[in-house]
């Protein structure tokens, strides 16, 4: 059979869903060897697939989220004759005839709306909202199948899209691998805090600044604990520069917390890492995750992580997290203040980390997805 894989989000540099593209191509790749694959990708990743055994690459620089996007992948999908094609996110072209299955990594979108999500233009923000709720809810419907990397996305996409629950399918996504756990000496420890203007004890966030992060609680948090107690706090926010960014970077500058928020940017992993080894726990407020793996992350490498009991947290943590409200700021500083006193819960955090880490795997995943395709060409 002819299977195609539109990668063109292939890659870092599109986050999450580039990091869950890479992992999909690479194990369905190495696990399937009998089906041919024809992989769409831009240009500046075309050369990492040449001359490999049955896979054919067609160059694909088709804008993201553009109308070329629903005009032009069509023709060049339906160019190839493909028995089956993979969607690894939301922006299929609908126009496409042929069998496809889908991957739905959440819907975020349908709740974090209003113009402080957006950088647009009120009547822009307002167009392209309703072209993706429209195209959401056909694309879902048609495909053949669906793949979502959790028990809550699916459960989400069921009731809010009305899709069969038997035309859903979970693939659990996973660590990577690239963030390393490593052992500093005292004269490193003291380098890597001098480098980033950190000050033991403190507590990190990973991950974009979008309004649903909820990044505004945990600084509040980190205020309010440090008005109160003898002890200051720090946190360190590792996030790509960006306008969320610079409007949340304005609004520390305007409360006079810029001694305790450190605002990082970009790190490269290694840095990451070093930092996580440091740090005290890493603090995941989300409102809203489709899977949640800089959790995860986190406790491959022995850090402990203070968790919101939001979305799909509690069903990927498990019992390897301390969870609160992420409506209630209180409850955040008190299960701050438990980070910092107990030693025995922090050791017990870090023990079920590693065990609660170890529970997904990339390969799994590439298996399981096989298996969708195999069930769909049947």
């Amino acid at each position: 059979m002819r299977i195609g894989i539109d990668a063109r989000m292939y890659g870092l540099e599109h986050a999450g869903v580039g990091r869950y593209v890479m992992k999909l191509v690479e194990t369905v790749l190495k696990f399937d060897k009998k089906n041919e694959y024809v992989l769409f990708l831009r240009k500046n990743h075309v050369a990492d697939f040449k001359n490999r055994k049955k896979v054919k690459v067609v160059e694909t620089n088709v804008s993201i989220y553009s109308l070329p996007e629903q005009l032009l992948l069509p023709i060049i999908f339906s160019r190839e004759k493909l028995d089956l094609l993979h969607l690894p996110h939301f922006n299929a072209p609908l126009f496409y005839p042929s069998k496809y299955i889908l991957t739905v990594h959440d819907l975020i979108k349908h709740d974090s709306k209003g113009q402080e999500t957006t950088t647009r233009q009120p009547w822009l923000y307002f167009v392209k909202r309703l072209g993706y709720l429209f195209l959401t809810s056909l694309i879902t419907k048609r495909a053949a199948h669906i793949i979502v990397p959790s028990e809550y996305v699916k459960n989400d996409i069921v009731k809010r899209l009305k899709v069969k629950e038997s035309k859903i399918t979970v693939t659990h996504e996973a660590v990577s691998g690239s963030l390393k756990e490593v052992e500093l000496t005292p004269t490193e420890k003291r380098q890597v805090l001098a480098k980033f203007g950190l000050h033991q004890p403190f507590v990190v966030y990973t991950g974009n600044v979008y309004p649903h992060k909820n990044v505004d609680l945990l600084i509040n948090a980190i205020a309010i604990h440090n008005q109160n107690r003898e002890v200051d706090l720090e946190l360190a926010l590792i996030c790509s520069r960006s306008v969320f960014w610079e409007r949340l970077n304005q609004k520390i500058k305007e409360k006079k917390l810029g001694k305790w928020i450190k605002m990082l940017g970009y790190l490269e992993d290694k840095d990451v890492s070093e930092i996580y080894s440091l740090a005290l726990a890493l603090v995941h407020p989300s409102k809203m995750e489709g899977f949640g793996l800089t959790g995860l992350e986190a406790m491959s490498l022995g850090l402990p992580v203070v968790s919101s009991r939001a979305s799909c947290l509690p069903e990927v943590y498990g019992e390897a997290a301390l969870f609160f409200d992420p409506d209630i700021v209180e409850d955040l500083v008190e299960k701050l203040e438990r980070i910092i006193k107990d030693a025995d819960l922090r050791n017990d955090l870090i023990s079920k980390g590693y065990h609660q880490a170890r529970k997904y795997s990339w390969d799994k995943m590439g298996k399981e997805t096989i298996a969708v395709y195999q069930q769909v060409l049947k």
